[in-house]
C-alpha cells in the first residue's frame, strides 16, 4: 500500500469527492486499490481518501476530460481546507526535476501527520 498526494484544483474537488481523474493512464496506474490518497490543490489539503476502484470515464462532471480515474472512499474531509505550502514546494521541486505535477508519493509519516491534522480540525 502506498500513500499519495494528488494535486488537483479546488473546483475539481467541489464537483465530486468520489473521484479524482488523470489525463495520463501511466500516472493513474501508479495508484492501486487500497492506496491512501491526500487530495490537495492550490496549497490546501482537502481530505484523505482510500482508492477503492480504478475506472475509466465513469465520472464526467469536470470541465476537462480526465478519463483515467480513481474512485475514492473518504477517510477524513477538511471543512475549509488546511494550508500546506511545504507540500506545494515539494510538488514544484519534483516537477522541476521532470516528475509529475499531479502525483507525489508521501512517506507514511507525512501521510499520518496530514490525516491527524484533518481529524483535529487544524
Amino acid at each position: 500500500m502506498t500513500d499519495w498526494l494528488i494535486n488537483h484544483s479546488w473546483e475539481s474537488f467541489r464537483r465530486t469527492k468520489e473521484y479524482c481523474g488523470f489525463v495520463s493512464k501511466i500516472e493513474r496506474d501508479k495508484i492501486e486499490v487500497e492506496d491512501k490518497i491526500v487530495y490537495f490543490g492550490q496549497g490546501m489539503i482537502f481530505g484523505v481518501f482510500e482508492a477503492i476502484d480504478l475506472p475509466n470515464n465513469e465520472f464526467k462532471g469536470w470541465k476537462k476530460a480526465y478519463p483515467f480515474q480513481v474512485k475514492l472512499k473518504p477517510s477524513a474531509i477538511s471543512e475549509n481546507g488546511i494550508a500546506a505550502k511545504p507540500l506545494e514546494s515539494k510538488i514544484l521541486l519534483q516537477k522541476s526535476d521532470g516528475g509529475s505535477a499531479n502525483l507525489l508519493e508521501l512517506t507514511e509519516t507525512e501521510f499520518n501527520r496530514i490525516k491527524k491534522a484533518i481529524e483535529e480540525g487544524q
